[in-house]
């Protein structure tokens, strides 16, 4: 063999050895970093306005770099580097700030930091998203250097107790059902002695199994008082419409929103007026399913920090059915008309609400074989004294109910040359004296105080307490699910579907995005197999009701 040769061939081994070398030194999900970048990035973070709760607690950060190019795939959530980095020292006072070099991994996409050790104010002050989240781009290979400030806000509300009630009193809805329907809304008070939280596990399709690593989750078993207790109660919760929850960062890898953790801003001064409906029970929308204890409806209104109505914005069926400008559905004395459907085969419904009545949509049940068998369908009331009765607001008398504009309002009454005449002029304009169609009234609004806080004397808020009922204190601090179906059960021999029951209140922005957090902001509504939520007339200035 010639000398260079020889030499051609050592070298090409040393690199095949090299190559073999790193492969098995990079084989795992735990990547050896030092061996990936020999460049350490500089990272920098700093701590302001630190609670005096606080106080000789020691911090430290967590950073975990996933490679998720596609966020669908089945190991995208397994993290391909976690690093922690603790303070040499506990807190002391109102800011602090820890600098460190840490080689990163050479492929990665989302980058989380998350500042742990502050679990004394949970719920109470916020720190910003946590974790935070930083997506791997061309502007951080230009400038490798990650800085983050953690500033701790009060979680506290600052539209004081007054106008929050004045504003949930002004818009309380006017309830619409068809006269049979079994299950009103009730409240969640007389369920207060039966309150002992258990777990559950969760569905194995959970995302909070690959993003929290969660395998159980919370629920509370209720009696059956379907017979007692038939109060109806109003649940709300006003807030400035600029809210932030932690997890909702556009680059946030799906599943890490943080309800617990959330913020406000005055912003233009725009509110929203946020409401829960309690029901005993979910029949529906067939016999077949989807069954459960306890159901929460709600909707909300975006209103003008004057007070005005701007928009409203409606939910069901784990979506949003309906985000509208506030003139396109009817209103009397600004108490917005609700239609609350019940379900075809008998069944009592699910409960959804509507801003219009006399129309049904058929809904998918999960496959054709169950649309089949099934057939589900929300079948909305209309605003009719022979066959609806109503749930009014106590402001409301029934002088007030004498005549009740239905549609738009824009076409006046139609003119009338004989009573059998074919030049009778069609009108989608009604006038509805519905004295007689009052059932009952909702005889109380519940503000929902922010659990973190409740009991606790104020920092921040104006009213400088968070008094609330006792009875009411185990709901607002319980994150988990009401009722004694924490998960979807699907009995073929019953010919039954089991469902969820409802997550609480104000812990539901998970499914339907808005129940404490997405203010009403376009027009949107939904369509299912047939037929859809959206407005049923166009509305202007003439159509609320005065």
């Amino acid at each position: 063999m010639k000398p260079i040769a020889k030499t051609t061939t050592y070298f090409s081994l040393a690199l095949f050895l090299l190559f073999v070398i790193s492969c098995s030194s990079s084989n795992g999900k735990d990547l050896e970093i030092s061996n990936l970048n020999p460049n350490p990035v500089r990272f920098q973070f700093k701590l302001k306005s630190i609670p005096k709760e606080l106080k000789g607690e020691r911090i430290f950060y967590t950073l975990k770099f996933y490679s998720c190019p596609d966020i669908q795939a089945k190991d995208c959530y397994t993290p391909v580097s976690i690093k922690t980095h603790k303070a040499t020292k506990p807190l002391q006072g109102l800011t602090d700030q820890m600098t460190f070099q840490e080689s990163i991994p050479n492929q990665w996409t989302h980058l989380s930091i998350r500042l742990e050790g502050i679990e004394k104010v949970y719920g109470k002050y916020s720190p910003g998203h946590n974790p935070f989240w930083i997506q791997n781009s061309d502007s951080f290979l230009k400038n490798p250097y990650i800085t983050h400030e953690f500033i701790f806000v009060s979680q506290e509300n600052l539209i004081p107790d007054r106008k929050q009630e004045e504003l949930a009193s002004k818009f309380a809805p006017i309830l619409v059902f068809h006269k049979d329907k079994k299950y009103l809304p009730t409240n969640i008070e007389k369920y207060a002695d039966f309150f002992q939280p258990k777990e559950y596990t969760l569905p194995n399709k959970d995302i909070r199994r690959k993003s929290l690593g969660g395998t159980t989750w919370n629920y509370v078993e209720f009696p059956d008082l379907r017979e007692s207790g038939k109060q109806t109660h109003l649940y709300y919760h006003v807030r400035y419409a600029k809210s932030t929850v932690s997890g909702t960062q556009d680059i946030a890898l799906p599943g890490f929103r943080d309800n617990g953790n959330y913020w406000y801003d005055f912003g233009n001064g725009d509110m929203v007026i946020s409401y829960w409906i309690w029901y005993d029970w979910n029949e529906g929308p067939t016999k077949f399913g989807n069954i459960h204890q306890g159901d929460l409806e709600s909707y909300a209104l975006l209103v003008s920090k004057e007070g005005k109505p701007k928009r409203i914005l409606l939910t069901g069926h784990d979506h949003i059915l309906l985000d509208t400008d506030f003139r396109n559905i009817n209103s009397l004395k600004n108490h917005p008309i609700l239609y609350v459907a019940k379900g075809n085969m008998g069944s009592d419904g699910g409960n959804p609400t509507s801003a219009y009545g006399g129309y049904t949509v058929k809904l998918h049940a999960g496959n054709a074989l169950f649309n089949y068998i099934s057939d589900p369908w929300d079948v909305f009331p209309s605003f009719d004294p022979e066959n609806s009765i109503l749930i009014i607001p106590r402001d409301l008398s029934e002088k007030d109910l004498t005549s009740v504009k239905i549609g738009p309002g824009i076409i006046d009454k139609p003119k009338q040359t004989s009573e059998n005449s074919e030049d009778n002029q069609h009108s989608s304009t009604r006038y509805v004296d519905a004295r007689k169609m009052i059932k009952q009234r909702i005889e109380r609004l519940v503000a929902w105080e922010e659990p973190g806080w409740v009991g606790l004397p104020a920092d921040k808020d104006p009213d400088g307490h968070h008094k609330v009922d006792p009875r009411l204190s185990s709901f607002f601090r319980f994150q988990g699910r009401l009722g004694k179906h924490p998960r979807s059960d699907l009995r073929i021999r019953e010919l039954h579907q089991y469902g969820e029951s409802p997550e609480n209140a104000p812990f539901k922005t998970n499914v339907e995005q808005h129940y404490t957090f997405e203010s009403p902001k376009s027009e949107r509504s939904y369509s299912d197999r047939e037929g859809n939520y959206g407005p049923k007339f166009i509305g202007n200035d003439s159509t609320p009701q005065k």
